[in-house]
């Protein structure tokens, strides 16, 4: 058995954005680690430098991620790109304005359903961030700041570990190999497999400089999950919740 601090939350429209496209900036399925991590400095009121240096660099805590969208919409947002050469024919009165526009498109999440367990060894991390989420410094959000996000329930379990498990609709650290599970492929029901296949994506998991320009300066290999049902075979040990029917990992 391990202790976990449990927090299960909705969110109207929120967005993990993948670093690697531009003008579409489309979202992961579900938060990265960093996120939960930006989630907590709001909670403790930290910069993003101290939740960088304080709880990701050191390993001060892991965390389980569980949750699914009900859908997803595009916003379109207008730009302004500075460029010298627009710059200089402003100054010379040839261009109305320094500056050329552009539109890009911001994929979102709605109606998410997100639950988290954090794994804190020490125990007055454990209450720090309990009282940190009950009355939080800053408003709490998953995505961008105004992404905000409305608890549901947060206390603490007790959860089993539980070995063989077919694990769906969350994120793990890539495994070496796994299988997909028969039984859902035979029984899909014409449901797009692919659409529901997991992915993988390298993550950011800390930073140099942050808050301003920051640069990633480390990468793991992640596995979100959706409704395609998926087993490790090396190492399918995870934690499940008997409350909501589902397992994790931690990471």
């Amino acid at each position: 058995m391990a202790k976990f601090i449990k927090l299960k939350c909705r969110g109207s429209f929120n967005s993990f954005r993948q670093a690697d496209f531009h003008t579409y900036h489309k979202t992961l399925p579900l938060p990265p680690k960093t996120t939960v991590a930006g989630m907590i400095g709001a909670a403790l009121g930290l910069s993003p430098k101290a939740v960088n240096d304080e709880w990701l660099k050191n390993g001060r805590f892991q965390v389980g991620i569980v949750g699914k969208a009900g859908g997803k919409a595009n916003d379109l947002w207008q730009i302004r790109k500075y460029e010298q050469k627009t710059m200089k024919a402003f100054e010379k009165g040839k261009v109305p304005a320094p500056y050329k526009t552009a539109v890009i498109v911001r994929e979102l999440l709605f109606g998410s359903t997100i639950c988290l367990y954090f794994f804190l060894p020490e125990d007055g991390d454990k209450d720090l961030l309990i009282q940190g989420l009950r009355s939080p410094e800053w408003a709490l959000s998953l995505g961008r700041e105004d992404e905000l996000i409305r608890i549901e329930q947060l206390k603490e379990v007790e959860l089993e570990a539980v070995e063989g498990y077919f694990f769906k609709h969350t994120v793990m650290k890539y495994p070496s190999d796994y299988e997909l599970d028969n039984d859902f492929m035979e029984n899909s029901g014409g449901k797009n497999l692919m659409a529901s296949a997991p992915i993988a994506y390298r993550i950011p998991t800390s930073f140099s400089n942050p808050g301003y320009a920051r640069e990633p300066d480390s990468f793991e290999h992640y596995l979100f999950v959706s409704d395609f049902p998926l087993r490790p075979a090396s190492n399918s040990t995870g934690f499940f919740d008997p409350e909501e029917n589902w397992a994790f990992q931690l990471i």
